[in-house]
């Protein structure tokens, strides 16, 4: 009788719970489709289709699922939602998702700044022939933004994107050519990839078109020191030149010519790596609306393949105003003088008038 009892007791508890789970499972399962039910509420019907294309693994829906996350169109505007999306797109090849991703990695747009991630995602993605992402590539290495300075790989990249019509990739070019960034410099070579992007109202080359199609100033005399009297006078010019370029880029807030004119080696100041050095100037000249940058008595002195410029700077941006003596030292890169080092002295006196800081 007792184990009888025990038994009957025993299956109304095996009963209970068996009840007690179904219930737990429907329970789930209707808060499961409700949720489905307000999501699919909040998306419009062409989202709708394009949601379940992705979730099937369409690569090409994944992208465009991704971006409508990124811009609100058709669905609440999600960012970790459009970077799901956009990370299976490119893990499947997406060439588009790709550049998107290594983009989104390189200003830290809603993500850290991952300039490994960066160059990783853009370079699967330039190989595939995306344009926007070989001029990325190439931005990268012409100013060592997250990975050492490489004009050759600069150059190549570059060249990719600019066959494929890309106008900044075009205008990089020119400033390549102009400037001598790696390659002999050429300055009808730099006006034809001027033209070819000011052909499609890329102001920044419509500008340096301008500006190359002008008659050069008259060299400044320049005070040189007596070890180096006999110094040939067009080694004097070039290095003139590059530190008065060097000035005018400044001026004109051309973040990527003004980090052109600095050295791969170039030893950045306090230790810092030249990336964190570049990062920050980018920063720095971003956000001043005017600036004006004036060499005042250069001083050159050669020695073979180095040259050191003393000068007074002239600096102004925005309401500040500063005076300063400088040091550049430079280095002959193949057919340009590049700086190696920058030193800044005890500020002299402000003109009247001039807030300093």
């Amino acid at each position: 009788m007792t184990t009888r009892y025990r038994l009957c007791r025993l299956f109304s508890f095996a009963v209970a719970l068996a009840f007690a789970f179904v219930i737990i499972v429907l329970m789930q399962t209707m808060a499961q489709a409700q949720s489905n039910a307000a999501h699919a509420g909040a998306l419009s019907p062409a989202a709708v289709q394009v949601a379940d294309a992705a979730a099937s693994g369409n690569a090409d829906a994944q992208y465009a699922l991704a971006q409508m996350y990124s811009s609100g169109n058709g669905v609440p505007k999600d960012q970790p939602a459009s970077m799901l999306w956009l990370q299976k797109a490119a893990n499947q090849g997406h060439a588009n998702a790709q550049y998107s991703l290594g983009t989104t990695y390189l200003m830290g747009d809603g993500v850290p700044k991952d300039a490994a991630a960066a160059l990783a995602w853009l370079g699967k993605s330039a190989q595939q022939g995306n344009a926007l992402a070989q001029t990325n590539l190439g931005a990268m290495y012409l100013n060592g933004d997250g990975v050492a300075q490489d004009f050759r790989l600069a150059l190549s990249w570059l060249e990719k994107a600019a066959a494929q019509g890309q106008p900044l990739a075009q205008y990089s070019l020119g400033k390549m050519y102009q400037k001598g960034y790696g390659v002999r410099t050429d300055e009808n070579t730099a006006a034809q990839w001027y033209a070819r992007a000011a052909a499609q109202n890329h102001t920044p080359a419509v500008q340096a078109l301008a500006q190359l199609k002008r008659p050069l100033p008259a060299v400044p005399a320049v005070a040189v020191a007596k070890s180096d009297a006999v110094a040939p006078p067009q080694e004097q010019a070039a290095v003139l030149a590059a530190v008065q370029a060097w000035a005018a880029d400044w001026s004109n807030k051309d973040v990527d010519a003004y980090l052109g004119h600095y050295a791969g080696d170039f030893r950045p100041p306090n230790g810092e790596s030249r990336s964190s050095w570049a990062a920050q100037r980018r920063a720095r000249i971003d956000g001043r609306k005017r600036i004006a940058v004036t060499v005042v008595a250069p001083q050159i002195e050669l020695a073979g393949d180095t040259a050191t410029v003393t000068f007074t700077q002239q600096y102004l941006a925005d309401n500040f105003a500063e005076t300063s003596r400088k040091t550049l030292l430079l280095a002959r890169r193949g057919n340009a003088w590049k700086i190696l080092q920058e030193t800044v002295g005890k500020a002299a006196p402000a003109d009247r008038g001039q807030k300093n800081r």
